[in-house]
């Protein structure tokens, strides 16, 4: 049974079991086993009514506060891995080198290499020389000074030159660092480049001089400095000036030679955290020329040190992030805020002494929208491209949250040792903002690439968070034209990578999407002219199921057709936003040319290692369908008026008689559905069914078997009971799957010349009272000849959950051909309807539809609820040119009404509800003044009935559950037995 009074009739036969062993079968586990689930109060998970789509909330930020800093990654890092030939650092982690001894022989090689013990010595290249560098001048930081001088020695600026003089930048003394011989030095301000002058084939600075003397590519680098420094200081990023102590910018770090003429091949900038004057130290090859826009970018990673200078172990710190998975990790993160803070800076300051070097930030937005799917902290390795494109998520959050977002992170790094990741989570946190709830718009704002188009009023800032402001979203749309996968096409200018799927009307396909944590993927689905219910204008309606995976977010996202109001030029606007409802389920109405529809979905859970998540792929299936609009059948509705009712009808006596008087057959039983056979036998399915025979006296022994499902066969007056086992040891009729499952019946019809019975399966799953649940569906064909043993048993659907089989409205008398399968989606109350059909009579051998809304879908978890109110059991039966559905009341627990509705089709809807009859048997001030006695799950019996007079019957129990001669079920028998009644519609 389905429903909380399901362990009624279970426990007393387990219990009398026990006292017999003859009747265990009927009861998987002698603890609880469900027997009178269908009534009312039902026990099964409740499952709330599905509640009304609506869009989620726009986040909005509250005012910053620090939010409790959580538990920090694991910071204790695998120690890096410079490849088999490097043996220095491998001699230090393996123990066999101090701190101090691997710096100076790391170091020293620079210099000597014949200082180094010949078994140190490198063997091959070294891998990642940059990374290499970076980390000995991290393990330098907590060395002697004698140690890591050659990594971290002093230098100063020149003295000034007066105006008039100009500049002799290169009459200084020259500095040897790292291998290299530089002969100029330029300072402004708190910066100093150390630099050469390429001439006579050898590198340096173009010999290009302003008038003053000073090279043009030096004094650009010099401005280009003072102008990020004042605007990143204006931004609140710290950099202390130091007396004698200025910042160094290298320029010409092409190579470090290392023992063995080996060599560390530097071929991209980047900052030593320890270096010239003990701190970060910019070091740039020959052959980069972006003379404006990389001091800007590189400058911001010498703010970015800043945040580990207050740790009391920063060395340590810095060491690990370098280690392992933490410097993919942190690297990640560095980049795309350098971007970002060198696009502010032209932002801020728009003074463009190189135009196009402002456009530079925006070079790898193809690299992170050309996949979508990868991971949001994906790394690609020193100087490759994903992290760089990433610029677009710091951007995204200091224009939806706060212009100090990045900042904040930053600062959630240094207080609390948080990767990126962690940092930007804490940091959302402390807004008040659920990171994972924006990231679908996120990603929503990167297929557009524009500024979010307004909503209808009232609410005209809800899709704020689908766009961006930045004015260079043009900039971006621009980097991924004519690129493989980021073109544009029928909606506009170029976005990122998507499927694009012609969809027309009748379509059912599932795609599978392999995503890594944080990534996104787009598909457009686009309607085909002329496909789909012509009185429409060729509608139908779009069904995207996303599953209810709860580490996913998807909406469908439908565009203003070209020409359209609010269409921007080449590039399109929101027409709405439609999200999953309560069942993942997103539906599109009036799907049709020219429409395009597209799905984002988004992967929230994150990984703060960026190496985790890149490795650990999900695929997320998507079911997309598009139904025709339902044709509802035509009729003028009868009016409900209930003429006369009848009670303890035929064969209520019959039943009572036979329990009386059988010797091994059935005493008592429920569900009470019934099928008529050609040769004009009556089959009687029921469910928990207690075995005679009956005491003398009419009471029922202690020791009466009970079994889960059997037949009572009626020819004429006569009753013949089929179960299971034998008359000693009687079984179900339909006998267990496995240990610690049963079947329960539902409807039963004719098909093909034999009886076809719906079965719900249900199992145990734990030792306690209420686990337990339902399975699956199962249908049964019996031959009529032999209605003792199944001829097949073969699954029906069973995907979402609904045991169907709560009634059956046959083909034969459906009007359509299809036979229609009623189910129930569960709760304690207000239960509801589901309607699925099939074409013919046989259950197993076609394909389900199942209704809904927008019409026949052939998901089950696409299926959505019609009538509240009804119960487990209930019929659908024709009258009249019109469809009667007949069930007790359940918007009431235990109540004792049983109402009637029609339709003029079997899927309904059903109106006109009317009371037709009140049981009077349940609870204290019932027929039996008992407060344990239920009844529930009233049916039609067509077989029973003509014209406008119905044969009906329900169910009685009885919640008394003790195994006693005194106890209801063994003193009275009688109270679990149906009761029939006729009624008549006037």
């Amino acid at each position: 049974m389905r429903n909380t009074l399901a362990l009624v009739s279970t426990t007393i036969v387990l219990a009398a079991a026990v006292l017999t062993g003859g009747s265990a079968q009927a009861a998987p586990d002698p603890r609880a086993a469900p027997a009178a689930d269908r009534t009312i109060g039902t026990a099964a998970p409740p499952h709330p009514p599905e509640p009304q789509v609506t869009t989620p909330p726009v986040p909005r930020p509250k005012p910053f506060k620090e939010a409790p800093p959580g538990t920090a990654a694991d910071k204790a890092a695998t120690p890096p891995d410079f490849g088999p030939d490097e043996r220095i650092l491998s001699a230090y982690h393996r123990g066999k080198l101090s701190r101090d001894d691997a710096v100076r022989y790391g170091l020293g090689a620079l210099r000597s290499p014949r200082s180094v013990p010949a078994h140190l010595r490198p063997t091959g290249a070294v891998r990642d020389p940059q990374r290499y560098l970076t980390y000995l001048s991290m393990l330098a930081a907590s060395t002697r000074p004698e140690v890591s001088a050659t990594v971290a020695p002093d230098v100063t600026a020149p003295a000034a030159a007066p105006v008039a003089a100009g500049y002799d930048d290169c009459a200084a003394e020259p500095f040897d660092y790292l291998g290299t011989t530089y002969r100029c030095r330029a300072s402004a301000g708190e910066f100093l480049v150390l630099y050469n002058v390429a001439s006579a084939g050898r590198p340096g600075v173009p010999a290009d001089f302003n008038a003053n003397g000073r090279a043009k590519a030096v004094q650009h680098m010099l401005n280009s400095l003072a102008i990020a420094v004042n605007e990143y200081r204006a931004m609140g990023y710290p950099l202390p000036v130091r007396d004698g102590k200025p910042w160094v910018l290298v320029y010409g770090v092409d190579e470090i030679p290392v023992v063995g003429g080996l060599g560390l091949k530097i071929d991209a900038p980047f900052v030593l955290p320890y270096g010239l004057n003990q701190q970060a130290t910019i070091l740039v090859p020959n052959g980069q020329d972006d003379w404006d826009y990389l001091p800007r970018h590189e400058l911001f990673h010498v703010m970015q040190y800043q945040y580990w200078d207050r740790s009391d172990v920063e060395s340590d710190f810095i060491v690990n992030f370098v280690g392992g998975k933490e410097f993919g990790s942190m690297n990640w993160w560095m980049e795309a805020t350098a971007e970002w803070a060198t696009r502010q800076t032209y932002a801020r300051d728009p003074s463009l002494p190189f135009p196009g070097d402002e456009k530079l930030y925006a070079r790898n937005v193809y690299d992170v929208l050309s996949m979508p799917g990868a991971a949001l902290n994906s790394w690609g390795g020193l100087g490759e491209g994903r992290q760089y494109g990433a610029f677009l998520l710091a951007t995204y959050l200091t224009e939806q949250i706060d212009a100090t977002f990045v900042r904040r992170t930053w600062e959630s790094v240094r207080d609390h040792g948080h990767l990126p990741i962690e940092a930007i989570r804490h940091t959302a946190q402390g807004y008040g903002i659920n990171f994972a709830d924006m990231l679908l718009n996120y990603h929503i704002a990167n297929y557009r690439l524009a500024k979010a188009n307004a909503a209808p009023a009232p609410t005209v800032d809800a899709w704020r968070p689908y766009g961006y402001l930045d004015a260079n979203t043009s900039l971006w749309r621009t980097n991924l034209s004519s690129m493989t996968g980021t073109s544009g096409d029928i909606l506009g200018g170029a976005r990122p990578a998507r499927k694009s799927h012609p969809t027309p009307a009748g379509r059912y396909v599932e795609y599978q999407d392999t995503l890594r944590k944080g990534g996104a993927v787009y598909h457009d689905f686009r309607a085909v002219q002329n496909s789909g219910d012509p009185s429409c204008g060729y509608c139908s309606t779009l069904l995207v199921d996303t599953t209810k995976d709860p580490h996913r977010r998807s909406a469908v996202i439908i565009w203003s057709p070209a020409g359209g109001t609010g269409t921007m030029a080449k590039y399109p606007s929101i027409q709405t936003v439609r999200h999953p409802d309560a069942g993942g389920l997103i539906t599109v109405p009036d799907f049709k040319h020219p429409m395009v529809a597209t799905l984002v979905t988004t992967w929230t859970e994150l990984d703060v290692h960026s190496a985790d998540a890149d490795s650990s792929p999900k695929t997320f299936p998507t079911y997309v369908e598009t139904t025709l609009p339902l044709t509802g059948r035509s009729c003028v509705l009868r009016p409900l008026s209930v003429s006369s009712v009848e009670t303890n009808v035929q064969p209520e006596a019959t039943f009572n008689q036979y329990a009386a008087s059988t010797a091994d057959g059935w005493t008592g039983g429920d569900s009470t559905y019934s099928v008529k056979l050609p040769d004009g036998r009556i089959v009687w399915l029921f469910s928990d069914t207690w075995m005679g025979p009956l005491n003398g006296d009419g009471t029922r022994p202690v020791t009466a078997p009970l079994v889960n499902n059997t037949f009572v066969v009626q020819s004429g007056t006569s009753l013949t009971t089929y179960q299971g086992g034998t008359a000693g040891a009687p079984r179900a009729l339909l006998p267990p799957s496995g240990i610690g499952k049963w079947y329960w019946v539902g409807d039963g019809h004719l098909s093909g010349g034999q009886l076809q019975v719906v079965y719900q399966e249900y199992e145990r799953f734990g030792s306690g009272a209420w686990d337990w649940r339902f399975h699956r569906n199962v249908v049964a064909n019996f031959a009529l000849s032999n209605l003792r043993t199944p001829v097949s048993v073969r699954e029906l659907p069973s995907a979402s959950g609904v045991a169907w089989g709560s009634g059956l409205l046959p083909a034969s008398r459906s009007g359509d051909g299809y036979t229609y399968v009623y189910g129930v989606d569960d709760s304690p109350i207000n239960k509801q309807m589901r309607i699925a059909r099939v074409s013919g009579s046989d259950l197993a051998g076609g394909t389900w539809q199942y209704h809904t809304p927008w019409g026949w879908t052939v998901r089950e978890q696409n299926s959505r609820n019609l009538l509240t109110g009804i119960a487990n059991e209930y019929s659908v039966t024709p009258w009249g040119g019109q469809f009667l559905l007949l069930s007790q009341d359940s918007t009431q627990a235990f109540s004792g009404q049983i109402n009637a509705w029609t339709s003029c089709s079997p899927y309904g809807p059903f109106t006109h509800k009317t009371p037709v009859y009140r049981m009077p048997e349940p609870g204290p001030y019932g027929s039996y003044w008992n407060p344990n006695i239920i009844s529930y799950n009233a049916h039609v019996h067509t077989a029973l009935s003509s014209g406008n007079t119905f044969v009906a019957s329900y169910n009685v129990n009885s919640m008394d559950t003790r195994v006693s001669p005194d106890a209801d079920h063994y003193r009275d028998p009688g109270i679990y037995r149906p009761r029939f009644f006729r009624f008549t519609l006037g």
